[in-house]
C-alpha cells in the first residue's frame, strides 16, 4: 500500500513537464532550422550553378559568332583575290588561311617576353571587354576526308539520259589487292582502307584478331550502301536481300537517304565502335568533295598513291611538314612535281591518269579548305560548356573570266567584233593549262551540325 500511494504521487507531480515541452520545442524548431538552411544553401548553390552554366554557355556562343565571323572574313578574302588575276598569282593561299587558323584564347595568354606595348593593348582590351570568364575556339580544316554519302544511290540523278548506258549500281566490291589502282570509287577505297587497317591491328592485337578473323568486309560495305541509298535502288543488287534480312533482325527500318551525322554508322549492322574508329579520320559525312593536299593523312596518301612504300609515306611528310621549311602545296602541279619529278615515284602520265580517276568520281584536289570543324569552350567558375560545328563553305559554280569565243572584251563587258576589229584565237579546251580562267567563289558559311558537350 505504500508503495502505491508513493507512485501515485509521482504520477500526480507535474514539475518539470514543460521544461519538458520546451526542450521537445527546441529540438523540432532546430530540425526545421537545420532543414531550411540546407535547403537554402542547396538552393543557393544550384542557382549559381545554372548562373555559371548560362555564363558559360553564352561565352561559347560568342566564341562560335566570332569563329563563323572569321570564315566570313575568309570567304570576302577569297572572292576577292579569286576575282582579280594579279592577285590570284600574288597571295599564296597559307596567307588567307591565317583569317581562320589561328585559335583564339581569352584571357589573351601574354608571354613574358612581350613588348610592354603588347601587353598594355591586351590588358586594356580586357578591361574594356564586357565578357567574364574563359573562352577557347579553334577552327580546323577537315577538307581531307572522303564523303561517305557518294556511295549512296540517289535516284534522281539515276540515269537521268534514257540513251546513256546504265550504271553500275551493284555493292560488289573488288577484293584484289591492286584493284585500288584502276577502281577509286568510295566504297573500293573504304574497302581498301578498312582491310589495310584492320590487318595492321591484327598484327598488333591478338584478341582483335580473335574477334575479326572472319570479318566480311562485303557485307559491311552493303549493309552500308543499302541503308543510305533511295528506297528501291538496289532492287536488282543480289547482295541486298541480305543486308535487308539484317536490318529486320536488329530490328530497324533503313534511313533510305544520306548519312546527316557519323553517329549513325552505329546503327548500321556490323558496324561497331572499333571499326567506326579505324576510319573516322578518313571518312567523313559532310558534303565536300575536295581533298586538301595540306591536310593528307597518311592512310588517304596510300589511296592517292598505291604504290608508295611505308619509306616513301614517311619522307614525304617529312618533306611536307618539316618544321624549319614547311612546304605548302598549293595547287595539284605542286603535288606532281614531288611525286613525278622530285621523287619519281610515278610518271608523269601515270600520274596524270591517276588523278582524273578520282575526278571522275566527282573528288577534286586543292589548297583551298571549305569544310570546317569549330571547337567553341566556354567556361566560368567550374562549369564548361563547349559547341562542336561542322561548317561548310559552299561553291559556287565558276565563271569564265573572259568572253566566249567569237566576242571581245572583258566579262561582263562582252561584245561583237567591229567590222575589220581582229578577233582572238580561239581557246584549245584539250589543254588544261590553255582553258579560259575560271573564278570560284565562296558561298556564306552555313553550319550542317553542331554538337553540345
Amino acid at each position: 500500500m505504500r508503495l502505491k500511494k508513493e507512485l501515485k504521487s509521482i504520477l500526480k507531480n507535474e514539475r518539470g513537464v514543460a521544461i519538458m515541452m520546451i526542450m521537445t520545442a527546441i529540438i523540432l524548431l532546430m530540425a526545421i532550422y537545420g532543414e531550411f538552411t540546407f535547403e537554402s544553401k542547396i538552393s543557393r548553390i544550384k542557382a549559381t550553378n545554372i548562373l555559371d552554366r548560362a555564363q558559360s554557355k553564352l561565352l561559347a556562343e560568342s566564341g562560335m559568332q566570332l569563329a563563323i565571323t572569321r570564315l566570313r572574313l575568309y570567304k570576302e578574302a577569297y572572292n576577292k583575290v579569286q576575282g582579280n588575276a594579279n592577285a590570284k598569282n600574288a597571295v599564296p593561299s597559307q596567307l588567307l588561311n591565317q583569317l581562320w587558323e589561328v585559335p583564339f584564347i581569352y584571357p589573351i595568354p601574354v608571354g613574358g617576353n612581350a613588348s610592354r606595348a603588347f601587353k598594355d593593348t591586351v590588358e586594356k582590351f580586357e578591361a574594356e571587354s564586357l565578357l567574364e570568364g574563359e573562352m577557347k575556339v579553334s577552327i580546323q580544316n577537315i577538307s581531307n576526308r572522303l564523303n561517305l554519302n557518294l556511295l549512296r544511290i540517289d535516284m534522281t540523278k539515276y540515269n537521268p539520259d534514257p540513251n546513256a548506258e546504265p550504271e553500275d549500281t551493284s555493292s560488289t566490291i573488288n577484293m584484289a589487292d591492286n584493284a585500288i589502282l584502276t577502281d577509286v570509287s568510295v566504297d573500293q577505297s573504304l574497302y581498301f582502307l578498312l582491310k589495310r587497317l584492320v590487318d595492321e591491328k591484327k598484327e598488333k592485337d591478338e584478341a582483335f584478331e580473335d574477334r575479326y578473323s572472319n570479318l566480311n568486309y562485303q557485307e559491311l560495305l552493303t549493309s552500308l550502301k543499302y541503308y543510305m541509298s533511295d528506297f528501291g535502288s538496289m532492287a536488282q543488287d543480289p547482295l541486298a536481300g541480305e543486308a535487308e534480312t539484317n536490318f529486320q533482325r536488329i530490328p530497324l527500318t533503313p534511313k533510305f537517304g544520306p548519312l546527316s551525322s557519323a553517329s549513325e554508322l552505329y546503327a548500321i549492322p556490323g558496324w561497331n565502335d572499333e571499326l567506326i574508329e579505324l576510319i573516322q579520320n578518313e571518312f567523313s559525312v559532310y558534303p565536300s568533295t575536295q581533298i586538301d593536299f595540306n591536310k593528307l593523312t597518311a592512310n588517304m596518301l596510300r589511296i592517292l598513291i598505291p604504290s608508295m612504300t611505308e619509306d616513301d609515306v614517311r619522307e614525304f611528310f617529312l618533306w611536307r611538314d618539316d618544321p624549319e621549311k614547311p612546304q605548302f602545296i598549293n595547287t595539284k602541279e605542286d603535288f606532281k612535281k614531288y611525286i613525278v619529278t622530285q621523287e619519281r615515284l610515278m610518271q608523269e602520265t601515270d600520274f596524270d591518269n591517276r588523278l582524273k580517276l578520282f575526278e571522275s568520281k566527282g573528288i577534286t584536289f586543292g589548297s583551298n579548305p571549305n569544310l570546317f570543324k569549330i571547337v567553341s569552350e566556354g567556361s566560368y567558375n567550374r562549369s564548361i560548356y563547349t559547341l562542336v560545328a561542322y561548317v561548310v563553305l559552299p561553291k559556287s559554280e565558276p565563271t569564265v573570266s573572259k568572253c566566249p569565243e567569237g566576242q571581245i572584251g572583258t566579262p561582263p563587258n562582252c561584245r561583237l567584233p567591229n567590222p575589220g576589229e581582229e578577233v582572238p584565237p580561239p581557246v584549245n579546251n584539250n589543254n588544261n593549262n590553255n582553258q579560259p580562267d575560271q573564278n570560284t567563289q565562296l558561298l556564306e558559311p552555313r553550319i550542317i551540325e553542331i554538337q553540345i558537350n
